[in-house]
């Protein structure tokens, strides 16, 4: 927890890398929020949380690549560490051939893949942040798709990130 300031007398919680507040939110209320999202957009949630999580992960591209001024594969690693210091599971990147535009990167005790929606989960979630992080590291938007669920009985997730052609 060393990479976190807490300041009980104002309430409040600071990312040392970023400066940004944060906030610890259960997994319950989590999934409630989700829930309460799908039962709204139905369908449309993947869609929703694939293009807000793209976003923040964006975000994350920018903010890690700043605060540890890395190259752009120093800072993939440096974000996986701090994917699983934040409690989303354990983020391996299994392959990285960029110059191919390809990537793999398994996650393990993947928090959203945890979390239902009848028969799918949330790993769209998941899906969107390395898009916005693959964007906003290497400037390029790349196709995502998950390979493996560990919703669905695998032993991670496995996320397969490749450039889009056309």
């Amino acid at each position: 927890m060393a990479n976190y300031e807490f300041d009980d007398e104002n309430g409040i919680i600071r990312d040392r890398l970023t400066g940004e507040r944060c906030i610890v939110v259960y997994k319950k209320g989590l999934e409630s929020v989700f829930a309460g999202l799908s039962e709204i957009f139905k369908a449309g949630i993947e869609v929703l949380l694939l293009e807000s999580s793209r976003e923040a992960g964006k975000h994350l591209a920018d903010t890690v690549e700043k605060g540890a001024k890395l190259d752009a594969k120093s800072s993939l690693k440096a974000y996986a560490k701090r994917f699983s210091q934040i409690g989303m599971g354990r983020l391996e990147i299994s392959e990285m051939k960029l110059e191919e535009g390809r990537m793999t990167i398994r996650v393990w005790n993947n928090i959203f893949a945890e979390m239902r929606d009848k028969e799918s989960t949330y790993c769209s979630y998941i899906a969107g942040l390395l898009s916005g992080l693959y964007e906003g590291l290497f400037h390029a938007s790349p196709k995502v798709k998950e390979m493996k669920c560990s919703g669905l009985g695998d032993p991670y997730c496995e996320f397969l990130l490749t450039l889009k052609t056309s």
